[in-house]
């Protein structure tokens, strides 16, 4: 089968993005299957507003899922983490933002750089209900087609879930968790009420086990498991821009 057979929405452009704008740099991560898609309106709205934004498409994405089979988290990490050396050549202070398992990797990196100003972590994929049987069936099936109907518009990502990708997305999940206790910047997690993607207490794993002092879970009562791309978009963004302005700054529950 083609590529564009495993894409939805392969009109969309989900590549690498770079805009140069102030010495604030924000990292935008996307999730698993997906694309920079997910990030990039966001991602648009922060450089109007003068920010510099960068956003990596993760190794095994945005082209066959077969090789998504073949990648290993780590390579997703080192991807981020080029483009997060790449803000620092022009910026002086970087914050992160990561949709699912891109909330991982941004955990990851904020626990290797303590100089990371903020941490926006967006439906965090550290527990995903039933991602334990991809280990179960990927020694028998490579792919297997996502449950329920999707209509976003801006969405582009595989309409399949690779079961070997999958597998290696568990493993930086445990890989995660033991990173928690080494994230001490201000952060904030997003949930969606309507998300049945995470498990309901994945927020509260998070916010139990980082040790910052600043940590604030807001939960939108009318998004889904994307929520950058969701209907409550505006109010996120005004958080994500007032967080940005004095992260140190509690928020309003």
């Amino acid at each position: 089968m083609s590529q564009n057979n495993f894409i939805k929405n392969p009109q969309l452009d989900g590549s690498d993005f770079y805009w140069s704008g102030s010495q604030t740099g924000v990292l935008l991560i996307h999730g698993f299957t997906a694309t920079t898609a997910e990030v990039r309106l966001v991602a648009e709205r922060l450089h109007q507003a003068g920010y510099t934004v960068a956003g990596p498409l993760l190794p095994g994405h945005g082209t066959h899922p077969d090789d998504l089979n073949r990648a290993r988290w780590p390579m997703w990490l080192e991807r981020v983490k080029l483009f997060y050396e790449k803000l620092l050549r022009d910026c002086t202070q970087i914050f992160v933002i990561g949709e699912s398992m891109g909330a991982l990797l941004a955990l990851e990196l904020a626990a290797q750089h303590p100089e990371i100003m903020g941490v926006m972590l967006f439906a965090p994929g550290i527990k995903v209900n039933r991602l334990w049987l991809a280990n179960i069936l990927a020694p028998f099936k490579a792919y297997i087609p996502k449950k329920g109907k999707d209509d976003r518009l801006f969405w582009k990502g595989y309409n399949v879930d690779p079961l070997r990708g999958a597998a290696e997305l568990r493993k930086l999940q445990k890989h995660a968790r033991r990173q928690l206790s080494k994230i001490k910047q201000p952060t904030l997690v997003f949930t969606g009420e309507y998300d049945r993607t995470i498990a309901s207490d994945s927020a509260e794993i998070i916010l139990k086990g980082i040790q910052s002092r600043i940590k604030h879970h807001q939960h939108m009562e009318k998004s889904a498991h994307c929520i950058l791309l969701d209907q409550e978009q505006e109010e996120i963004l005004q958080t994500i821009l007032a967080f940005m302005e004095n992260p140190k700054q509690q928020p309003l529950s």
